[in-house]
Formats: structure tokens, sequence, C-alpha cells
């Protein structure tokens, strides 16, 4: 009898942590597919604004920069872009020169009140 009653609790825990397991992955599929479209919009807009900073980059004599985008979101739907741009002539550039051109690249910022955006010239 006791040898029952072990193997009815086991079972009763068990099937707990399945309902458990089960329903937390339930609500975070739910949640990820809220999310589909506003990450569609993002890369959609990145995409585009990764394409106008090149054609403007190559358009100023740096054709074939590096550019790396990487992003932060917060939980409120923010997003803090970092913009780190690489060429080998940019170094040439003196101070003003260089803060001329960062002034252009804000210029193909993509207009979204949840982003803001950071410039770093990797310089070698």
């Amino acid at each position: 009898m006791r040898k029952r009653k072990i193997l009815y609790a086991a079972a009763m825990i068990l099937s707990a942590l399945v309902i458990f397991f089960c329903a937390k992955e339930t609500v975070m599929s739910r949640n990820k597919a809220g999310n589909k479209g506003e990450k569609q919009y993002f890369a959609a807009m990145e995409k585009a604004y990764c394409a106008d900073m090149a054609e403007l980059l190559a358009g100023r004599g740096y054709q074939n920069s590096g550019i790396t985008i990487r992003w932060v979101a917060e939980e409120e739907g923010r997003r803090d872009y970092t913009v780190l741009i690489h060429h080998r002539n940019i170094k040439r550039l003196d101070e003003a020169g260089r803060e001329a051109l960062l002034r252009e690249l804000a210029g193909t910022e993509f207009q979204d009140e949840r982003c803001t955006f950071c410039y770093e010239f990797l310089i070698f």
C-alpha cells in the first residue's frame, strides 16, 4: 500500500510539471508570435538604412566601407543602435571632417521615435 501511495504521488508531481512546462511554452510562443510583425518592420527598415549609408559613403569616396549595426532592444520597445563604420581612408579626415560625415550619416536614419543611434568610426 505504501509503495502505491509513493507511485501515485510521483505520478501527480510529474503530471503537474508537464502541465506547467506546456503552459509556459504556450505563453512564450504567443509572445514570440506577437513580436513577429515588429521584427519584420525593423528588419526592413534596417536593410534600407544600411543601403542608404553604403550609398552615401560610396558617394563620398568610401566604397566598400564596412558597416556593422548592433542594437539592443529594451522591454518597453525602444531600440538603441550602435553603428560601426570602418574604412582605412576615414583616418585621414580631421575631427571636423568626421563630424560632418556623422551629420550626413545621421540624415539617413529611419524615423522611429523608439530608436536612438550612436555612430563610431573604426580607425586602423
